[in-house]
């Protein structure tokens, strides 16, 4: 699964099973990099995968276009009568539905980025599927249908080999939400267990000292 947040997040899902790794890190898809002396990422690199494909990119770009008085911005710039700041993912998307050309384009710009990392962790992962979840693709064909483009376009052995499916979550946006909600669950449903076992175990022993206490008091 690929999360599209302000970020992209990732998770390995084989046989019902959160693969997690030898260090428990596996899945930052997001800070694979694509593009060597690209923009720089929070995370100390540059040309990250999530610079290119994730909200915090599709509003930089939008914003930096609307700074620079772009005339393909003036729409968006008109939108949010001249707060540049105001500009937002959830904005872009809405437009872009509405068909503004440049929302269009971002999105496309995103979901073709997205798809050339795609075809880089199929590479390296060889997935049945790509479940693709998070804030953004709320954008559905505007941001996945140019993803599957492009993943097809950048696919290692296309032709030589199955091709995994591209879906968006069926949960949308919250999807990556849910399954986190869903694995604290998990989690606490565990705790509780132990903490059960751990009160049974004492309770054991106090019967136990209680008992031994009884006998040695009887004459």
């Amino acid at each position: 699964m690929i999360t599209l947040g302000t970020g992209i997040g990732g998770a390995i899902l084989e046989d019902g099973q959160v693969k997690r790794g030898k260090f428990g890190v596996a899945g930052e898809f997001g800070h694979m990099q694509v593009v060597p002396g690209g923009h720089r990422c929070p995370c100390g690199n540059r040309g990250c995968w999530e610079q290119y494909s994730s909200g915090n990119a599709l509003v930089r770009e939008a914003r930096e276009l609307a700074a620079a008085d772009s005339p393909v911005a003036y729409g968006i710039i008109e939108h949010v009568k001249g707060n540049i700041s105001e500009i937002s993912g959830p904005m872009i998307t809405e437009l872009a539905r509405e068909g503004d050309a440049m929302c269009i384009e971002l999105l496309q710009d995103i979901g073709q980025w997205l798809g050339v990392g795609i075809a880089n962790l199929a590479a390296a992962l060889d997935p049945s599927c790509f479940v693709i979840g998070g804030g953004v693709s709320a954008a559905d064909d505007l941001l996945i249908g140019p993803a599957r483009d492009a993943f097809r376009r950048h696919l290692t052995g296309r032709g030589y080999r199955p091709e995994a499916r591209i879906a968006r979550a069926q949960l949308g946006p919250e999807a990556g939400m849910v399954g986190a909600a869903d694995l604290a669950r998990l989690v606490a449903r565990r705790f509780r267990r132990a903490n059960r076992r751990r009160v049974e175990r004492y309770e054991r022993y106090e019967r136990y000292v209680e008992s031994r206490r009884t006998t040695k008091e009887s004459p």
